[in-house]
């Protein structure tokens, strides 16, 4: 059965063999996504997005784009958004109670909409009925193998390097814990400034990816106390 209400306009032509482009768009700024036409899971391979006028916006939509290239179009429609959330703190609104794309502020609630559009179209293009999402990144096994401490000598080496890249020092990017072998969570030195979190972060995470070969998924600790995070 078709889904009524997708402008059709939100699918655009094949740009390679095995690939569909979607789209979502509102008042001015679209979000495109080249799709794998022949994976069963629509594994988005491109992302970008134009016409935001504001810079927060464009922050949201540049981190949806770096996060969701990989992952299936259903995956990145449930749950791209919250990952950005998870990027940029910062960038959230305050709020008293579970924090949610709807109520983390006009440029987040925007990017669900923009990347829901797009996954709407898609299943709309292939006449696919809602199926449950059940996907989720998986390390390989030498990873899983490794001890904790394993695991922290590896990304500490990685974060290392990436500060010297980065002209950092070595104190300003730290690693607070590791969760589930696969959630890292590092803490900032108060010498990094809010605005410089958002872009280390996603070129961190980016790094950490290419390095170790595994789906590391990087989180900000939120910091009241300095002298209370622990580092490993």
């Amino acid at each position: 059965m078709k889904h009524a209400g997708v402008p059709t306009a939100l699918v655009n032509e094949r740009r390679a063999a095995g690939t569909l482009m979607v789209s979502g768009a509102e008042d001015g700024i679209r979000l495109s996504l080249t799709i794998d036409s022949g994976s069963s899971r629509l594994i988005v391979r491109e992302a970008r997005h134009d016409g935001a006028g504001d810079t927060k916006t464009a922050r949201v939509l540049d981190a949806l784009c770096a996060i969701i290239v990989g992952r299936p179009l259903q995956e990145a429609a449930d749950h791209g958004v919250i990952y950005v959330m998870a990027a940029l703190p910062a960038d959230c609104a305050p709020i008293v109670g579970i924090r949610t794309p709807r109520n983390a502020g006009p440029a987040f609630t925007l990017a669900e909409r923009l990347v829901r559009q797009a996954h709407a179209a898609a299943r709309q293009h292939f006449d696919i009925d809602h199926r449950e999402n059940a996907w989720y990144l998986r390390p390989d096994t030498d990873w899983v193998m490794k001890d904790e401490a394993a695991r922290v000598a590896v990304i500490k080496s990685v974060v290392t390097d990436f500060l010297r890249t980065q002209s950092l020092g070595e104190d300003d990017i730290f690693l607070s814990r590791i969760e589930r072998g696969t959630r890292v969570t590092v803490g900032f030195a108060s010498t990094v400034t809010y605005a410089m979190k958002p872009k280390l972060m996603l070129a961190l995470e980016q790094q950490l990816r290419r390095e170790t070969g595994n789906p590391l998924e990087l989180f900000v600790e939120e910091m009241k106390d300095a002298n209370k995070i622990r580092r490993l």
